[in-house]
């Protein structure tokens, strides 16, 4: 995953309040994840909480802008090979055995869990695919990484090629 989306810290001139956001190459902000930080600015989530969020929806948004597909366009199974491909120790690799993963599972979990709060919070917007993405559930809660790609795009069933 390259470098055309960014995490930047911004400061409110008046108050000195510390946010971030996710800017693309041009440094204008990506406007889905945008709402959404702010979102939890204005709701009082904590500095750390929205940075971490931020690095993940950067991650999230360059693997989406790496295979051409638009925010509002997302289907389950790009998720779960989003998912595969926060694993991948490289691109193109996929991981069969967890133990040699890139990341940890809690730190995929994470990550999905921002996706989701994206999604979430846009389909209480009335965007769409949001809404469908996010009537999706497991238990009725959010799934974990493990979850997400057994069902939608990882190994096993008919989405086991997961990379072009």
């Amino acid at each position: 995953m390259g470098e055309t989306v960014r995490v930047l810290q911004v400061v409110a001139p008046t108050s000195g309040a510390v946010s971030f956001t996710v800017v693309d190459e041009a440094f204008t902000p990506v406007e889905p994840a945008e709402a959404y930080l702010a979102h939890l600015v204005a709701i009082e989530r904590s500095p750390n909480t929205v940075r971490a969020y931020a690095s993940s929806l950067k991650l999230f948004f360059e693997y989406l802008e790496s295979r051409e597909i638009a925010f509002d366009a997302v289907h389950l199974d790009d998720i779960g090979r989003f998912v595969s491909a926060l694993r991948a120790p490289a691109e193109g690799v996929i991981v069969i055995d967890a133990s040699l993963s890139r990341r940890a599972e809690s730190t995929v979990n994470r990550h999905l869990a921002a996706v989701f709060g994206l999604y979430h919070f846009h389909a209480r917007h009335g965007v769409k695919v949001a809404e469908e993405l996010i009537s999706w559930r497991s238990g009725g809660r959010a799934p974990t990484s493990r979850s997400w790609t057994r069902s939608a795009g990882g190994l096993g069933g008919r989405h086991s090629a997961l990379f072009a």
